[in-house]
């Protein structure tokens, strides 16, 4: 049945009716009809203070959730201000929903100088989307928002961008919201003929390899890949984002320890079949493709293209990662093929000799005594800096969705408003942010938030004074010319005193760990401040 109602509330009640219960966002003039009617809504609004940080938060909270987030930004500086936070979605395959508002569409293009015009505003948001759409009628806004969510939860999950000028907003129409609901997430099961070609190969396999990427963790796969790695007695490597899909205290499980010409890779040499699920299998987690999978590859992904992009496989197979890793073992167990790889015994000495030497191993005492802090379903929300590339490394992960890395687009300023998103998706569960103080310094300004909504999130902030990893480069690579690489920061204490929040300055590892004990039983953010040397 349909109803006579204005371009924002139908973007709202549509919202509704698609299962969302939280949104990111800043109001502006331009999204007043919007915001007008959040005020009627069940749905919450969380207020960021940059809509980076609104992007970030969205992100967050479908990594920690496996639920689409949702931004809502105005017309011109706030799409370009997110632009970023959904490039890294789209990298690393994160489902957010940007909605946004534009100048009225006559006017939409011709740049006559109305408020925050831009000259292609949905070209920009195509450029990082998997899609992009733009409502020209109030009647089109609910069939557009379900698009939106059918585009982020079939498929490759990456973020989508709506669109919806001044004159539809604020706009009456016949709006029927009765034929959209939740969208459920699609699972393709593989194609019979592709399971017999697979159990065939692993059937005439001696040695075989799980490799696991973020594909893994999306399609819920852990219990079926655990399952699947004990019945054929294989070792487990994964990529960053696919840490947790199977536990790194599991005997099989290798994690990420990969490095060129250490253990691990030489037990990859031994390898005549890798089975990869869900990773695309990219320059930063191969070296640059210098991972030495066998020439038998088996690859189970979800998006077609991405199957045949790096290291042609043997069998591409096109689904789930959990569907396909159920219906292995399924076949495998009927047919009465079980294997021992590698006995675990020979696995777990592999992992003690990488881990003993892995990079970045002078450092580990940090991360290991954040580990020994954070609960084993804390969720770890890191930024790119130099004691979270160490945690790549040195930080077991237990659990699907614990551990939120921005490796694909690799922007700093990820971690704090991030773990904002992850805390308000699962406010349960103890959600730690790690950041380096150059790239604190990109998005501090969530700070109000998080003391705005209350949230208990510990804050590290690895203070060094440096971009250490750009000026490690210079050293490297331009004979120690170093330019434009050294802080002047503030006092982090002080900071948090201006915020009226607790802070403390961490020492040691010993003092870390306690300091983030500590800031659990708060209903606030405790910003911790660990002054730190890398040598260059």
């Amino acid at each position: 049945m349909s109803k006579r109602i204005k371009g924002g509330q139908a973007v709202v009640e549509a919202l509704e009716r698609l299962g969302v219960e939280v949104v990111f966002g800043i109001p502006g003039v331009h999204t007043l009809e919007i915001y007008d009617a959040l005020y009627d809504s069940s749905i919450r609004h969380v207020l960021a203070r940059h809509e980076q940080g609104v992007g970030f938060m969205a992100d967050g909270y479908a990594r920690a959730s496996g639920h689409p987030g949702v931004a809502i930004v105005i017309t011109g500086p706030g799409v370009t201000n997110i632009a970023t936070p959904i490039g890294e979605a789209y990298a690393d395959s994160s489902p957010v929903l940007v909605v946004a508002s534009n100048v009225a569409q006559p006017w939409q293009g011709r740049m006559l100088g109305y408020l925050h015009d831009l000259k292609d505003q949905l070209g920009v948001m195509r450029a990082v989307t998997k899609w992009s759409g733009q409502a020209r009628r109030v009647e089109e806004v609910p069939s557009l928002l379900a698009e939106a969510f059918c585009q982020m939860r079939h498929g490759r999950p990456r973020p989508v961008y709506v669109e919806v000028p001044l004159d539809v907003l604020g706009g009456f129409g016949e709006v029927d919201l009765d034929s959209i609901g939740p969208v459920r997430p699609e699972r393709p099961a593989p194609p019979a003929a592709a399971v017999r070609l697979a159990v065939a190969a692993i059937e005439r396999a001696s040695r075989v390899v799980l490799y696991c990427g973020g594909g893994a963790v999306a399609s819920e796969a852990s219990a079926e890949l655990v399952a699947l790695a004990e019945q054929l007695g294989a070792p487990v490597i994964t990529s960053i984002q696919g840490k947790g899909a199977v536990p790194e205290d599991h005997p099989l499980c290798l994690g990420t320890l990969w490095e060129p010409g250490n253990a691990v890779d030489r037990l990859l040499r031994q390898a005549d079949l890798a089975l990869v699920f869900g990773s695309k299998l990219g320059a930063q987690d191969t070296g640059d493709r210098q991972l030495p999978l066998p020439d038998t590859i088996v690859r189970v992904d979800i998006d077609p293209e991405e199957i045949l992009r790096s290291y042609l496989p043997a069998l591409a197979i096109v689904a789930d990662a959990r569907e396909t890793a159920r219906a292995l073992l399924e076949a495998l167990r009927s047919r009465g093929i079980r294997k021992e790889s590698w006995p675990v015994a020979e696995v777990e000495d592999v992992k003690r000799q990488a881990l003993a030497g892995a990079w970045g191993h002078e450092h580990a005492a940090y991360v290991q005594a954040l580990r020994a802090a954070i609960p084993r379903d804390g969720i770890l929300v890191n930024d790119m800096t130099m004691m979270c590339y160490v945690g790549n490394r040195h930080y077991p992960v237990y659990q699907p969705r614990t551990y939120l890395f921005p490796t694909g687009y690799g922007t700093l300023g990820f971690a704090l408003p991030a773990a904002i998103g992850a805390k308000i998706a699962r406010p349960e569960a103890a959600v730690v942010a790690v950041v380096g103080d150059g790239g604190f310094q990109y998005t501090m300004q969530e700070l109000a938030t998080a003391v705005q909504f209350r949230l208990g999130i510990p804050i590290v902030v690895f203070d060094d004074s440096t971009y250490t990893a750009v000026k490690e480069a210079q050293a490297r690579e331009y004979d120690c010319r170093f330019i434009a690489v050294d802080l002047v920061n503030p006092d982090f204490i002080e900071l948090a005193a201006s915020y009226r929040i607790p802070a403390v300055r961490a020492n040691s590892p010993e003092e870390l760990s306690g300091a983030i004990e500590e800031a659990f039983t708060r209903d606030l953010p405790t910003l911790i401040d660990v002054p730190v040397c890398f040598p260059v």
